[in-house]
């Protein structure tokens, strides 16, 4: 019998939010590398959850900060949808947010970019994602468990081909 392992992975994004109020870590020494895109699937509900991370790679202080998540389009560069982040953990530094199957249903791609933004109440900053200040990370949506109105193939595989004379 045909043995399929099949794995639980959660979809953990790790970002950079500067810490500014602490002098010993004022410089930048260590930066997020390595970053893997997120993957999601068209049909599902998508939990993803975010790490946050200060310039020496320990929790940052999240405490009374705010987010918003931004999905972007990968060639217009224009936002195509905002999106709530909840913080799960303030202690952890973690914050979660669930791209909903029939949210992402709507998205006619399957290439977007993510970016994150926190805010205090009067200064919005970036939250970075990758080592060179840049803060998109790509955002791969796979039709995996239905297919929609930009995925459905239209061909009909039933007549017979003429494939000609050899």
């Amino acid at each position: 019998m045909p043995l399929i392992t099949s794995y639980l992975y959660d979809n953990i994004f790790t970002v950079q939010l500067l810490d500014y109020d602490n002098p010993d870590i004022q410089k930048i020494r260590n930066r997020v590398v390595y970053q893997r895109p997120i993957e999601i699937y068209r049909g599902a509900d998508n939990p993803v959850t975010i790490k946050f991370k200060n310039q020496d790679q320990k929790t940052a202080n999240i405490a009374g900060l705010t987010f918003t998540g931004f999905i972007i389009d990968y060639l217009k560069g224009n936002v195509v949808a905002n999106v709530a982040v909840t913080v799960s953990n303030v202690t952890t530094a973690t914050a979660s947010t669930i791209l909903t199957a029939n949210f992402v249903n709507t998205l006619p791609q399957n290439k977007y970019k993510l970016a994150f933004m926190s805010s205090n109440g009067s200064l919005d900053t970036p939250v970075y994602s990758n080592d060179n200040f840049g803060v998109y990370a790509e955002l791969n949506i796979n039709p995996a468990f239905n297919t929609d109105s930009f995925t459905t193939s239209t061909t009909d595989y039933s007549g017979d081909v003429d494939l000609g004379t050899l």
